[in-house]
């Protein structure tokens, strides 16, 4: 196997783990902490409808 073929297979695989595991798990934590920020200021400082 040729150095191109170890590299461009090398940037397929980091593709994927990038586009499968990586940016979905930061979107759900990043929204999920965003959630739990807003949750913990409302009751703290009792903020929002009831």
């Amino acid at each position: 196997m040729s150095s191109e073929t170890r590299a461009k297979n090398s940037e397929l695989k980091a593709f994927l783990f990038i586009a499968v595991f990586l940016f979905p798990l930061l979107s759900v934590a990043l929204v999920g902490g965003y959630g739990f920020i807003i949750w913990m200021s409302q009751l703290l400082f009792g903020t929002g409808t009831y």
